[in-house]
């Protein structure tokens, strides 16, 4: 009975974040390491993914991406016409354009760099660090907690 709620509250936010009008296009993307033989742990102190300096991106998917985060105060831009943000991290909440389970569908994970699509030619980067939930209803409301990932922007 309890997991009709949480059922209903998953499809609410697919359909809010999906249709709302401050929703940004994403697209999703995999860390792949290159190392020759991935049956080692590579070099001495390699402790994850983090530490591998060959590595490229595999493309999960497209999806949208709704900014959950809290207002807070921070500094105004020098036009005063927005705000600079008051740090690096933001959160998300996330919604593949095919759900995971469906043809082409995919899930989100730690990890993950979403790339926020800006115009044809920018794109921000963004990684996810961590997932945290609001409800204690399983399935859970996802929400990611994200890095910028300046080096990774896409801009001409």
């Amino acid at each position: 009975m309890l997991n009709n709620v949480s059922n209903g509250v998953n499809r609410m936010v697919r359909n809010v974040v999906i249709n709302h009008p401050n929703s940004w296009e994403c697209q999703v993307f995999k860390k792949i390491v290159n190392r020759a033989n991935p049956q080692t742990i590579g070099g001495m102190g390699v402790l994850n993914s983090d530490d591998e300096d060959d590595v490229s991106w595999e493309l999960l998917g497209s999806g949208y991406a709704l900014s959950a985060d809290m207002f807070s105060p921070s500094s105004m831009t020098d036009r005063l016409d927005a705000n600079n943000g008051f740090s690096d991290e933001a959160r998300y909440l996330i919604e593949p354009e095919n759900p995971a389970g469906t043809t082409d569908g995919f899930s989100v994970a730690k990890h993950n760099v979403i790339y926020i699509i800006v115009s044809e030619l920018v794109r921000v980067a963004y990684e996810i660090v961590d997932i945290e939930t609001v409800s204690n209803i399983p399935p859970f409301v996802f929400r990611y907690v994200t890095n910028r990932r300046a080096d990774l922007d896409i801009m001409p």
